[in-house]
């Protein structure tokens, strides 16, 4: 990643200006991560339901921040963000979860900056077989310098995901998929994440960590993971948070006054 570069994931669709993060949201797939932010932040109001989702509402710093568990396969994943975006208006989102590798760089327990999205179910059947659509090219925001962000995204490489409904289990679909997408790795969130968002014109940062090689031995391997997964992601994104401009028209930017309209 070229220095002097903030996270490059931008969900296709250009920003005016400067973005300004008064209104966070947080989009995570794993438990952990999510008790993680709950622990690094301030409640600043109890949780909001919308639906059968549970919105937490956390204060970092002078930034308000929005937080739903994204459920499992893309579909879930709309819903949840949709029952955000409809019932917040926020700045931009960032996003938290794993991902199963397709392809050998890819490494066990590492993150990564998922640069583009495949939405591998999604194409045309044709005689000469299934042709996915097109990869989804995420463009950059530049918020921070690469070296001020915290050491798990700062060194995370840039990848493709391609995103689907279907937990990847099986040596020769995986291989069949990475020929097919090129991607790097698969996840089921991404894409329906991508949709809401893009709907919401909302922009989107996301990191991914490995959990699995979407191998045979991907569902035994994803289970260990979580078991011992300490919810690393969700405190380096509290500080990555604490690192963003607030917008400094508003009065949660200031302590005192965000403490008086809290009582």
């Amino acid at each position: 990643m070229p220095k002097g570069t903030f996270i490059p994931l931008i969900i296709g669709f250009a920003m005016a200006g400067i973005c300004r993060a008064d209104e966070i949201a947080v989009f995570y797939a794993l438990e952990a991560d999510g008790r993680a932010l709950a622990q690094s932040s301030e409640v600043a109001r109890q949780p909001v339901r919308v639906g059968q989702r549970s919105i937490s509402i956390y204060q970092i710093a002078g930034h308000k921040v929005y937080a739903v568990k994204m459920e499992s396969g893309v579909v879930e994943t709309a819903v949840s963000a949709e029952a955000l975006l409809s019932r917040f208006s926020v700045d931009f989102a960032l996003s938290l979860g794993p991902i199963g590798g397709l392809t050998s760089d890819i490494v066990l327990q590492k993150w990564y900056t998922v640069q583009s999205i495949v939405p591998y179910q999604k194409g045309m059947h044709r005689e000469s077989g299934f042709q996915s659509a097109e990869p989804i090219t995420l463009r950059a925001l530049d918020i921070l310098d690469e070296s001020e962000l915290p050491p798990l995204f700062r060194d995370a490489p840039l990848i493709s995901v391609a995103s689907g409904e279907v937990f990847i289990a099986s040596s020769s679909f995986r291989e069949q998929l990475a020929a097919q997408t090129k991607a790097s790795a698969v996840d089921m969130n991404l894409f329906g994440l991508y949709a809401a968002c893009r709907n919401h014109q909302v922009p989107l940062l996301a990191w991914r960590i490995c959990s699995d090689n979407a191998d045979p031995s991907a569902s035994d391997d994803f289970r260990a993971f979580v078991e011992k997964y300490d919810g690393a992601g969700g405190r380096m994104l509290s500080e990555l948070i604490k690192l963003l401009p607030p917008n400094k028209q508003s009065p949660e930017a200031y302590d005192n006054l965000r403490k008086l309209l809290m009582e």
